[in-house]
């Protein structure tokens, strides 16, 4: 494929048309891609799934001409068809972005070939630079990663994430990356609005984590300054939130807190196995593990197998996007509703469940407010008080959870909330950043 070009605009040494810059929002969920030209707002690269591209993984036996078996992996989008086609006889991978900093995790075997964190983050990469290019040409060696301020898990290490993050691009045809704040990205995407210099607060609340800075602008007639001031982050965001949907109202139906007897002792279901609904991705490798024999065990005596035969239905056709699509749907609908009707429903497992608004907030109430607290750390930190702030910025899917807005609008007052377009900022401003770094 050749880069598009025009007679004014020579491709430079990245084989990009002069001038073009790229910034990617690598998310737990979804993922964004914008470009940007000189003197232009960015645009985001729109996939087949649209601006969004899932960050979703499905892999399954294929044969190549010698007749032998081999294994593809496929993203994005092609990856939900693939899995509603094929149904169990592949293998699903989500929120792989929560593992890049965990170093207890290297490698997972998929159908017998191993493949380490670099090879599966590099498949959504390339899957999204295949699209990127059909549309738009060539795109070159060169871009602006976006990296939160805290990466997700119990013992993330920073230097190892970016190390494999830098090597999954590698991987992606991505040469030459630079990564930038993410939460200070997206502020670039808003500070074009602002007509003075202002000490503003960007909010990213995604899927994984939740980011802040606090910077200064200095607005110019061709390029915003910037200053920052601090930063923070915690790996508690929509994610947490879903699984506070699935820990109330689905896990008691797939047996937590029930008992089964071992030894002559009435034991409960361990809490390990619910806790892998935090992550789908650690749900679809329960399959196929120790855990499923335990769990045919302790059927035997358990008090409720009917819930215990539920678990294992879910666990064994790898159910677990089907639950994060209608856990995520119905978090989504309480942004507006007072009650939502919860249903899922395949072979035993029928779950028909409303959920107020009211207790959703109960559920989520610690981790909005270890949230808030991590924010409010920051500015302990920075010299800088709530009140000097002019601006909040608010970016990322979960920003939408009235509960999360109300913490900020009664910290800050609603007047001082900014939002918009808070699905792409962060690529946005990723892009206005690769632009400034590149000149």
């Amino acid at each position: 494929m050749t880069t598009k070009t025009t007679e004014t605009e020579a491709p430079n040494a990245n084989g990009m048309p002069a001038g073009m810059s790229i910034g990617m929002d690598f998310g737990t969920s979804n993922s964004v891609l914008a470009l940007s030209r000189p003197g232009e707002s960015p645009t985001a690269v729109q996939f087949s799934s649209g601006t969004n591209f899932p960050s979703i993984l499905c892999f399954y036996l294929d044969t190549d001409e010698h007749g032998q078996d081999i294994v593809v992996g496929v993203a994005g989008q092609e990856a939900i068809t693939t899995r509603l086609k094929m149904g169990s006889d592949c293998r699903l991978i989500l929120s792989i972005k929560s593992y890049v900093a965990n170093p207890t995790f290297t490698e997972t075997s998929i159908f017998g070939q191993k493949f380490s964190i670099e090879n599966l983050v590099s498949i959504i990469l390339a899957q999204v630079r295949k699209e990127a290019e059909a549309a738009h040409g060539a795109l070159g060696v060169a871009l602006t990663s976006g990296r939160p301020v805290q990466f997700a898990g119990y013992t993330p290490s920073e230097p190892l994430a970016l190390e494999r993050l830098g090597n999954a691009y590698g991987q992606a045809g991505f040469e030459d990356v630079k990564f930038g704040m993410e939460p200070l990205a997206a502020a670039y995407a808003h500070v074009r609005q602002l007509e003075k210099s202002e000490t503003c607060l960007v909010v990213d609340l995604g899927g994984g984590t939740s980011d802040f800075s606090l910077v200064r602008f200095h607005p110019h007639k061709d390029q915003p300054l910037t200053e920052p001031l601090s930063h923070g982050g915690v790996g508690i965001a929509g994610d947490r939130l879903d699984y506070q949907i699935i820990r109330h109202v689905i896990a008691p139906l797939l047996g937590r807190g029930t008992h089964f007897t071992s030894f002559g002792k009435r034991l409960e279901l361990p809490s390990y196995i619910y806790a892998a609904f935090q992550s789908w991705s650690e749900l679809s490798m329960l399959k196929g593990s120790r855990t499923m024999r335990d769990l045919a065990e302790m059927r035997r005596s358990a008090e409720d197998p009917e819930a215990i035969d539920r678990l294992i239905y879910i666990i064994e056709n790898e159910l677990g996007y089907q639950l994060y699509r209608a856990v995520s749907d119905a978090k989504a609908q309480l942004s507006t509703l007072d009650e939502v009707l919860f249903e899922f429903s395949s072979g035993p497992v029928n779950i028909s469940e409303t959920i107020l608004r009211t207790d959703f907030e109960a559920w989520i109430a610690d981790d909005v407010a270890n949230i808030a607290a991590t924010m409010e750390e920051m500015f302990e930190t920075s010299n800088f008080l709530p009140q000097e702030v002019s601006r909040v910025f608010m970016t990322g899917g979960t920003s939408f959870v009235p509960a999360i807005r109300q913490k900020f609008e009664t910290l800050f007052g609603a007047n001082k909330i900014g939002t918009g377009n808070e699905f792409i900022s962060v690529a946005a401003g990723l892009a206005l950043l690769d632009s400034e770094a590149r000149r």
